[in-house]
C-alpha cells in the first residue's frame, strides 16, 4: 500500500504496512475484526481524517490535506478491544511533489517481532543512537571472531530497511553522541591495531537519500578510553573522564560543538573532584543550561565511585564538592542512568565494589540525593542489557545477563515511576525472541524500539511495539 494522488482534490493515503512474520505472536494479521486508520498532525490529539475497515477491505484514506508533519496511525481491533497498533514517522504532503510512501510497523502491542533483516555481522558490545531523521545507527562491537565490526548500519523506519551505509574507524568502546546540528560523533575508545586510546573523532552525516559521509579528524584531548559524553540543551557535547589505556582517568572535560558544517573541539579548564572511567552523564532537563549529573564509574584505582558530581554548563564548571557531593547507595560501574518524566534520574544495574551484580535500583533527585528504588526482578539483565526510554516516559530493559559472565537472558521489563508517590515498579513485558547480551537498542521516530546484536551469530533484528500512549 502507498500514498497516492488521484487528482488535485482526491489524495489517497494508504501506508506501506510492515510487520512480523505471519503466525508469530507479534503478528497482527489476519485475526483482526476491524482496522482503524487515521491521519493527524504529529503531536496533535485531533485527527484530520479517519476511517474503519473490516477484514479483507483495502485500508486507505481519501481527501488527505496538504501539510507538513503528518502521521498515519493504524489500530487493530479484536473482540471489541485494541490489540495492535502502528504509526508512521512524520511526512509531508505537497500536491506539487511526488507523493511519499511512508512505511508503518504494525504489530501486536507490547510485543517483540523479528524483522526480515539480519545485520552485516554478529555484533556484541555495539552501540546505537537515534539520528536526526528518526532512523537508528548501529556501530562498534565485536563479530563472531572477536574482531571489531567497522560496518556502520542504519535502520530506517521510513523504508523499513537495514543497510550498511559506511565503514568507521576500527576501535572498541568508543563514545557516541549527537551534536546540536543533528550529526552524530564518535570519539575515543581503544584503537584495535595499537591498543592505545584513540584520538580519532568521526563526524557522521546522512543525506536525504540515505548516503552516509564520515569525516575524520584527530584531537589529542579526545584520546580517551571509557569516556562519557552528554548532549547539552544548546546542542554542545561535553566529554567527561576516560583516559589512556592503563593510565589514570582524566579530570578535565572537553567540549565539542557543531555549526552544521564543521566541528570545534575545546578543552575546558574545570576539573572533576573524582576523575573516573565509565560513568554515566545525565542531563536533568531540557531547559537551557540544565545541569548534568555524573554518577558512578571507576576511579584511578579501579574502584566504583560513590560520589556524584554536577556539571553546570552556563558556568562551565562543576558544583563545589563541599556543597554538592551526594553518594550513591551502592557505588557501581557498568550501570545505566536514565532521566524520568519528573526530572529524577533512575540508576539501574552494574557491578559493585566486589565485582558482584547490583540488582538494587536508585532514584536521584536534586533535593533528596540518591534513594532506594527497589530491586530489578529475577530474570532481568543486570549487566549488558539495553535500557530504552519509551514514548510514554516508561523505561524498557531488555536482555543482558543476571551475573557477570552468565548466560544471556531473553527477559524484558517495563519500569514505571509513579508520579504521585515517586515509587518505582518493574513489570514483565514480552520476552525477546532470543536471549541477547551486549546488544544495542534505539527508539525511532515512530516510537518503536529496534534492537540488534548480542548473539554469537548475525541474528535477525527485533522490533518492539510500545503502547500507543505518547505516540501522537
Amino acid at each position: 500500500m502507498a500514498l497516492a494522488a488521484c487528482g488535485p482534490d482526491d489524495v489517497i493515503v494508504a501506508p506501506v504496512v510492515d510487520g512480523p512474520a505471519p503466525g508469530s505472536d507479534a503478528a497482527a494479521f489476519p485475526d483482526l475484526d476491524e482496522v482503524v486508520i487515521t491521519l493527524a498532525r504529529e503531536g496533535s490529539a485531533s485527527d484530520l481524517l479517519s476511517a474503519s475497515f473490516s477484514r479483507g477491505e483495502t485500508i486507505e484514506l481519501r481527501g488527505a490535506p496538504e501539510g507538513d508533519a503528518l502521521v498515519v496511525h493504524l489500530t487493530g481491533r479484536l473482540n471489541g478491544g485494541d490489540v495492535a497498533y502502528g504509526r508512521t514517522c512524520a511526512f509531508a504532503l505537497d500536491s506539487e511533489e511526488p507523493p511519499p510512501t511512508p512505511h508503518l510497523w504494525f504489530a501486536r502491542t507490547v510485543k517483540w517481532g523479528d524483522l526480515d533483516a539480519s545485520p552485516a555481522a554478529a555484533r556484541r558490545g555495539g552501540r546505537a543512537i537515534a539520528y536526526r531523521d528518526g532512523s537508528a545507527l548501529f556501530l562498534g562491537g565485536d563479530d563472531a571472531s572477536n574482531l571489531p565490526v567497522t560496518a556502520l548500519e542504519r535502520f530506517d523506519p521510513a523504508t523499513g530497511t537495514l543497510t550498511t551505509v559506511e565503514d568507521v574507524f576500527s576501535r572498541r568502546n568508543a563514545t557516541l553522541a549527537a551534536i546540536g546540528d543533528g550529526r552524530v560523533i564518535v570519539l575515543g575508545g581503544v584503537d584495535s591495531l595499537s591498543g592505545m586510546a584513540s584520538s580519532r573523532l568521526e563526524v557522521i552525516e546522512i543525506d536525504g537519500g540515505g548516503t552516509a559521509r564520515v569525516d575524520p579528524s584527530d584531537h589529542a584531548g579526545l584520546a580517551r578510553a571509557d569516556a562519557t559524553a552528554v548532549t547539552l540543551s544548546d546542542g554542545r557535547v561535553v566529554v567527561f573522564g576516560g583516559g589512556p589505556v592503563g593510565g589514570a582517568p582524566l579530570a578535565e572535560p572537553v567540549e565539542i560543538a557543531g555549526d552544521g558544517a564543521t566541528v570545534a573541539v575545546r578543552e575546558l579548564r574545570a576539573t572533576m573532584a573524582v576523575p573516573r572511567r565509565g560513568a554515566t552523564a545525565t542531563r536533568l532537563s531540557d531547559d537551557l543550561g540544565a545541569p548534568v549529573l555524573i554518577a558512578g564509574g571507576l576511579d584511578g584505582a579501579g574502584a566504583p565511585v560513590a560520589q556524584a558530581e554536577l556539571w553546570r554548563p552556563l558556568r562551565e564548571d562543576f558544583a563545589d564538592p563541599f556543597t554538592f557531593a551526594p553518594a550513591m547507595r551502592v557505588p557501581r560501574a557498568r550501570h545505566t542512568a536514565v532521566r524520568m518524566p519528573d526530572g529524577s534520574v533512575l540508576v539501574v544495574g552494574g557491578v559493585d565494589t566486589t565485582g558482584l551484580p547490583v540488582r538494587a535500583m536508585e532514584l536521584f533527585t536534586v533535593d533528596g540525593g540518591f534513594a532506594d528504588a527497589g530491586l530489578l526482578p529475577p530474570g532481568a539483565g543486570v549487566v549488558d542489557a539495553s535500557v530504552t526510554t519509551l514514548p510514554d516516559g516508561r523505561v524498557l530493559i531488555s536482555g543482558g545477563r543476571e551475573t557477570i559472565g552468565g548466560d544471556p537472558v531473553a527477559g524484558a521489563y517495563i519500569i514505571n515511576l509513579d508520579p504521585l508517590d515517586g515509587s518505582v515498579d518493574a513489570v514483565t513485558t514480552d520476552r525477546l525472541t532470543m536471549a541477547r547480551a551486549g546488544h544495542a537498542a534505539a527508539r525511532m521516530c515512530d516510537g518503536t524500539v529496534v534492537l540488534l546484536g548480542g548473539t554469537p551469530l548475525a541474528s535477525p533484528v527485533e522490533r518492539y511495539e510500545p503502547p500507543p500512549l505518547g505516540r501522537r
